[in-house]
């Protein structure tokens, strides 16, 4: 009997080793893939927040450059200049107009940039603050027009100040825009930074 009872613990025993085994070995298994598919998850967000930051700095950078290159020709047009001097620049502004929004449509993931960085000009708020740009413009424009039919040296006198503080005006709404979206790059690079540090 006391055989029978060894020989039935024993087997229970083995039986219990080959459980706990078998219950450790998938355990282990199973933290392992788990384990390999965060990893693989993490790989590919940071794979897909690289692309998106790359277009956002493209982007953002050409934007950068023409609006720089947008304040130095408002800034030239407040200067008397010939007929065929404002017509460059008025050309020039018209071509750089241009190429951006061809950039904008031809990049469109850089508009995704909100749902990988935490930038402070969101989508929303850059529409916002083009939208101001263009009344800023048309406002020198109708500005312009008034001070080429102007009757008196009074009244182009007073249009001509008028005019000068509608440049000044969009020209320095055009270096805010230029600081945040700077400000917003850095943000971009120092995110990105730290998701490739380990």
């Amino acid at each position: 009997m006391a055989e029978n009872t060894t020989l039935i613990v024993s087997a229970f025993s083995g039986l219990a080793g080959a459980l706990i085994t078998q219950a450790l070995t998938g355990l282990f298994a199973y933290v392992g893939d788990k384990r390999k598919a965060d990893i693989e998850n993490k790989k590919d967000y940071r794979a897909k927040k690289v692309e998106i930051a790359e277009h956002y700095y493209y982007v953002t950078g050409e934007t950068m450059s023409i609006l720089k290159k947008s304040v130095q020709l408002w800034k030239g047009r407040n200067i008397q200049r010939s007929e065929a001097s404002y017509k460059s620049m008025t050309e020039s502004l018209a071509e750089a107009d241009a190429r951006l929004k061809q950039m904008h449509a031809a990049n469109w993931r850089h508009n995704l940039i909100g749902l990988y960085f935490d930038v402070t000009l969101s989508y929303d708020e850059l529409i916002a603050a083009n939208n101001k740009s263009h009344e800023l413009y048309l406002k020198i424009l109708d500005i312009g027009s008034k001070l080429r039919a102007a009757d008196s040296e009074e009244d182009s006198e007073r249009y001509l100040g008028q005019y000068s503080v509608g440049i000044f005006d969009l020209c320095n709404q055009y270096d805010k825009i230029y600081d945040i979206l700077a400000s917003d790059m850095h943000k971009v690079k120092t995110a990105l930074h730290q998701s490739f540090q380990v």
